[in-house]
């Protein structure tokens, strides 16, 4: 009886043994044949029947499992010419709610990762929204002068001597009016004498009968402009005039402060209130007609000169107005538009130069200060993707949307200009769409593996870049 129940155990033993090795053969077999092939997360391309390290970088290959049916993105007919594009980047009304994507596009489906390994690669989604967008112009600039206020203080007519200099130093303030130099020449006795004996003639033909008072304003006129070529101020003419009337006989002793003759000496004033840029004058020296003896520059109004890179030239246009800071001053901040546009790019840095007039009365603003310009070109509510979003494929763009639980869908994609840290989206999206902000050329190889998307890049050559004109606004 003992023995019997021996045989019986050891019967039950060996059925168990035998049925378990076959349900694990089974199983098994069944968990191979859902794998198609092994490849290469790194090189794609490579496909082998079992598994093992990669022939190419020699990392361990990873299985591909066999696709039954393979959800295809519906492939829908680009708009034909002259056809109403305003509904672009809108919901649709169409049953499956699924976006148009251009003809031609690469055959497309959706793919697989569990959301264990998603975690782990670090995928992170954003939501495709309408939002304000903005082109930010910002450059930096320099403080010049402006070059319409730039004065050459000269004698123009005779040479002579500088007799005493009121300006010593270059880049000395000075105001309108404030003397410059005292200058010694023989032309201006001259000149004084005419002047004085034309201009007593004609007063006493005022006053006489036969005087024509307006003809006579006319000669006396013509006598001041004449005389204004040596740079006089009205006060000095009017001293002059003064002197005129007022003189009995002429005494050309040259007796200064005695209120007798004539001055030999007059005094260069400043036409404006600035700096003095240039300084040639000496006491003492000489002089031919015409020699620059001050260079002068008023400070206000003062110029800002700004360099924009080529791709913000398009943008820059006369009359638009930028905010002026300046980093020196803080508290500094103006509006100035934008006056001038130089007519060539600087060969050497690929930069567009334009002026900015900007009033400075209180002359805090110098020549060579630095100063920042900045504006934002507004384009209005658009639809728009993140940047990190989209990935440029061949000569197309794609994004992959995040459907949840780990499914993902390659979705080709026409956008606009890059404004900001997002695209403007022209075509392929629509506003709610979740699509992948981050890893994604980790999911791009994924999606290769799996054969999510058929021919990719099929027409070759890099990916065109936007034009920057889609949507731009009017200028």
């Amino acid at each position: 009886m003992k023995h019997t129940l021996s045989l019986l155990a050891l019967v039950g033993l060996g059925l168990f043994v035998l049925l378990g090795t076959a349900c694990s053969k089974k199983e098994s077999a069944a968990a191979a044949s859902d794998i198609d092939y092994y490849t290469c997360a790194m090189h794609p391309s490579v496909h082998q029947n079992k598994p093992g390290p990669c022939p190419i970088c020699g990392m361990e290959l990873v299985p591909v499992k066999k696709k039954s049916l393979p959800e295809k993105a519906p492939i829908t007919p680009a708009p034909k010419p002259g056809t109403d594009h305003s509904q672009h980047g809108m919901p649709s009304n169409s049953k499956d709610d699924k976006m148009a994507v251009t003809e031609g596009s690469p055959e497309v489906s959706s793919f697989q990762i569990s959301p264990e390994r998603l975690q782990v690669i670090g995928v992170r989604s954003g939501v495709v929204t309408k939002e304000r967008l903005q082109r930010l112009l910002r450059t930096p600039g320099i403080v010049v002068v402006d070059e319409g206020s730039l004065r050459d203080i000269n004698v123009k007519v005779a040479g002579g001597y500088v007799n005493k200099l009121y300006v010593s130093v270059t880049g000395q303030r000075v105001k309108k009016g404030e003397p410059l130099a005292s200058i010694l020449s023989e032309g201006w006795i001259e000149a004084q004498q005419q002047y004085i004996k034309a201009y007593r003639d004609a007063r006493r033909s005022v006053t006489s009968a036969n005087g024509n008072s307006f003809v006579i304003e006319q000669q006396i006129n013509r006598m001041r402009a004449r005389l204004r070529v040596w740079d006089l101020s009205d006060t000095q003419l009017k001293k002059l005039e003064e002197y005129a009337l007022n003189v009995k006989d002429f005494d050309f002793s040259l007796r200064e402060g005695q209120g007798q003759g004539l001055r030999g000496t007059f005094e260069l004033l400043s036409p404006v209130d600035g700096i003095v840029l240039q300084k040639e004058a000496v006491e003492g020296m000489k002089f031919e007609p015409g020699q620059s003896l001050f260079r002068l520059a008023a400070l206000s109004p003062i110029w800002i000169d700004a360099e924009f890179p080529e791709d913000q030239a398009p943008y820059v246009a006369v009359g638009h107005e930028f905010d002026v800071t300046l980093p020196a001053l803080p508290d500094f901040h103006a509006k100035a538009k934008v006056s001038f546009i130089y007519p060539q790019l600087n060969p050497e840095t690929r930069r567009l130069k334009a002026r900015f007039v900007v009033s400075n009365p209180d002359t805090k603003l110098l020549p060579g200060m630095y100063a920042n310009v900045s504006c934002a070109l507004e384009y209005g509510e658009k639809l728009s993707v993140p940047f990190d979003a989209v990935i440029p494929t061949g000569d197309r763009f794609v994004v992959f949307l995040d459907h949840g639980g780990g499914k993902l869908e390659p979705r080709f994609v026409k956008i606009g200009e890059k404004l900001g840290n997002s695209y403007q989206v022209l075509e392929g999206l629509k506003e709610g769409d979740r699509v992948v902000t981050s890893a994604n050329f980790l999911i791009d190889s994924e999606s290769r593996i799996q054969g999510a998307l058929k021919n990719w890049g099929s027409q070759g050559g890099k990916a065109k870049a936007p034009t920057g004109h889609e949507g731009m606004p009017g200028m």
